[in-house]
């Protein structure tokens, strides 16, 4: 999280409808985070991601992504 986007416990009872608009923020007192707010997006995101990366089928094909090892076909050339 950018360091812009923690903000005071007073900023955050002062702005909070405002706030809620965001992807994220982080809440701090005395200049440590006590508390983060992550949007629903946000969360339904990490949770799919954590799903993803806990298949072993993806994680096989990610890494032969990453390695270049993973072949593309234009959907022209695919026959039906």
């Amino acid at each position: 999280m950018p360091k812009d986007s923690t903000i005071t416990v007073r900023q955050a009872q002062a702005q909070l409808p405002k706030l809620l608009k965001k992807d994220s923020f982080a809440i701090s007192r005395h200049g440590r985070v006590i508390g983060v707010y992550l949007s629903r997006d946000r969360i339904e995101a990490l949770i799919e991601t954590m799903e993803l990366l806990g298949d072993p089928a993806f994680t096989k094909a990610l890494k032969e992504y990453k390695s270049g090892k993973m072949k593309f076909v234009d959907m022209e050339d695919l026959k039906w």
